[in-house]
């Protein structure tokens, strides 16, 4: 339960407003509660709360610096993160430097710690140049004090990404080495290497002979992959005393930056969890400091219009900085649009950073953003009205067209002052506006074994979505049919303009045989009433097999189907990764125009040109 403030918890609320130069409502004092936080003295909550546990604080020794804890808090909301948006975006761009050291898997809770440290950084480093900038010049800020007493017990401690935290703090304050941790880091812990000693360890003789020679290699592949993990010991390698210098750098460059300065300070302390992690894995223990909890206090999960917004801020695609000396992983590879991947998250890293929120959520966002860069929606425009719109005032200068001043603007203005009261209507040009076609496109698309799966990262679903998008923006309809094996068959039964909708039954995944749904394609539209008016209608099959089944292969009575459909259609197109091209001569026949794909990759780029030819 809250209590009220005391008068002299007021005084240091009042005080920590005042330093910061905002309003606030009261923090919430709760005794005790902060066990349930991890043993966190205070921490905060978006919308905008802070809370404390003065019996927290007091273990802690900040009883005597309750202003400079109030005053922390509220940094997390005037400074870093500030917003809830913010503090995902901040999480985001630290899973991205995580994923690049090398991490076999990222966590929440390694996301979470990087982005305590940083935003603590932040504002810490800023409180201490507010009390500093307030008090007289000689004094030590209350937060400098306050951190005195907090890390004090872990001075000697083998965690060397603290030590790193902590010394990067003895360089913003102009500490004396020794202060906040010790003079020298820690030793890094390297991984031990571990040969398996048991299965390895048998006679041969043991092991059936037509066995043998597939036992043999398989012992030969676990000794060369505990080699590998060795030498990898020594790729990822950590400088304390530089990086600590690094991340003093990164605080004073992104002061004012945390979204922006999060890619810097993940990429010099990744590698120490990254270092800590391949240690543990191979079996020894790397002690790490005992955490005063975190500040954050939102486990919420990410909305669709929060990883929206966080996927759609360019921010997201930086490329990383270079960490001196250190590899993190840098590609030449491209993505399906053709720009470089840098280290942007795949779908499957992005799906693991929102472990809490609707996988089909974070995948529809995903994929939506991924397309925004190949849609052009193509539209005709109206021609430009008769008559001129009515614009805003201007000013009437000497030397205009006497007949154009408007007289009765200008005499509202005042004294009549030539080229300073006397105003001019402007007129605007109608501009042209896009007529939303007359389109509906029937989308389907193969989701047997053979093709990518969408949480792993799709060109295929990518490029129904680039599809899908570029279709709607020109004011058309999109139907959706995921199809597999014989009754794997799913998706939207009527032509819709709901994204979400379409990209969801995109997303469907059955992972079956390849078998067309040749029944419904003919109950569709061999039974379906005729497009009103100038009402186009379109299909785009999508797949990585010759789709012969679409024509009739092994059953005689849907032998004419394909071609009775198309019929009733204004296009009909194959986009397939077919080699042999199977169905080139069906699809003639037929009257089915054929894309054929190098690679699946190749699919998005394909597609967003089908649509340019579909709006015509």
């Amino acid at each position: 339960m809250s209590r009220e403030l005391s008068d002299l918890e007021r005084a240091a609320w009042e005080k920590a407003l005042a330093l910061w130069g905002v309003s606030m409502h009261d923090p919430r004092m709760r005794p005790g509660e902060g066990e349930k936080h991890g043993g966190a003295p205070a921490w905060f909550t978006f919308p905008a709360s802070v809370t404390v546990d003065p019996a927290a604080v007091a273990t802690y020794g900040g009883t005597d610096e309750l202003d400079s804890v109030f005053a922390h808090e509220l940094g997390h909301h005037v400074l870093a993160p500030s917003t809830r948006i913010d503090a995902l975006k901040i999480r985001h761009q630290l899973g991205r430097t995580l994923q690049a050291a090398g991490l076999a898997h990222v966590s929440d809770g390694q996301v979470a710690l990087l982005s305590n440290l940083w935003t603590d950084l932040l504002v810490n480093t800023r409180v201490a140049l507010l009390q500093r900038a307030e008090g007289s010049g000689d004094a030590e800020p209350g937060i400098v004090r306050m951190c005195r007493a907090l890390y004090a017990p872990s001075i000697g401690g083998e965690d060397r990404l603290w030590w790193v935290y902590c010394r990067t703090y003895e360089l913003l304050w102009h500490l004396v080495p020794g202060t906040l941790c010790a003079p020298q880091p820690p030793a890094a812990v390297a991984p031990a290497v571990r040969v398996s000693q048991d299965a390895d360890a048998r006679d041969l003789s043991q092991t059936l002979e037509r066995f043998r020679e597939k036992e043999r290699a398989l012992r030969e592949a676990r000794s060369k992959a505990a080699q590998i993990e060795a030498e990898l010991a020594t790729v990822i390698t950590t400088a304390p005393e530089t990086d600590a210098a690094l991340l003093a750098d990164a605080v004073r460059t992104f002061a004012s930056d945390p979204v922006g300065g999060a890619l810097r300070f993940g990429v010099v302390t990744a590698p120490y969890i990254a270092e800590r992690d391949r240690a543990e894995r191979s079996g020894r223990r790397v002690p790490a400091v005992a955490s005063a909890g975190e500040c954050a206090d939102d486990t919420r999960p990410a909305s669709a219009q929060e990883i929206g917004r966080i996927l759609a801020d360019r921010r997201m695609d930086e490329p990383l900085p270079q960490h001196p000396g250190i590899s993190m992983g840098e590609t030449d590879d491209e993505s399906a649009d053709g720009r470089s991947r840098g280290q942007r998250l795949g779908v499957a890293e992005t799906l693991g950073l929102y472990p809490a929120t609707d996988a089909d959520t974070v995948l529809t966002e995903w994929y939506r953003m991924q397309a925004a860069a190949w849609v052009r929606p193509v539209t005709r425009a109206r021609p430009p009205q008769a008559e001129e719109l009515p614009g805003p005032l201007e000013t009437w200068e000497t030397g205009d067209d006497l007949a154009v001043i408007d007289w009765a603007a200008t005499l509202r203005s005042g004294p009549v002052v030539p080229g300073v009261t006397t105003k001019r209507r402007s007129q605007l040009v109608d501009e042209t506006e896009p007529v939303p076609q007359g389109l509906d496109v029937d989308v389907y698309i193969d989701s047997s074994g053979s093709m990518p799966r969408p949480d792993r990262g799709s060109p295929a679903v990518l490029a129904a979505v680039v599809l899908a998008l570029s279709v709607l923006r020109g004011g058309g309809r999109v139907r959706v049919t995921s199809f597999s094996g014989p009754g794997q068959v799913a998706g939207i039964p009527d032509y819709s303009r709901r994204i979400d909708e379409i990209i969801r039954a995109i997303l469907t995944f059955f992972s079956g045989g390849t078998t067309f749904p040749i029944d419904l394609y003919a109950q569709r539209h061999l039974t379906a009433r005729p497009a009103p008016g100038a009402r186009q209608r379109h299909v785009v099959v999508l797949s990585d097999d010759g789709l012969t089944s679409l024509f009739g292969a092994g059953n005689p009575d849907a032998e004419g189907i394909a071609a009775a459909v198309r019929a009733t259609l204004t296009t009909a197109t194959l986009v397939l990764m077919d080699r042999w091209h199977q169905v080139a001569d069906l699809a003639a026949q037929a009257g089915y125009d054929v894309i054929y794909l190098e690679t699946m990759d190749d699919a998005p780029r394909a597609c967003a040109q089908l649509a340019r030819t579909l709006h015509g």
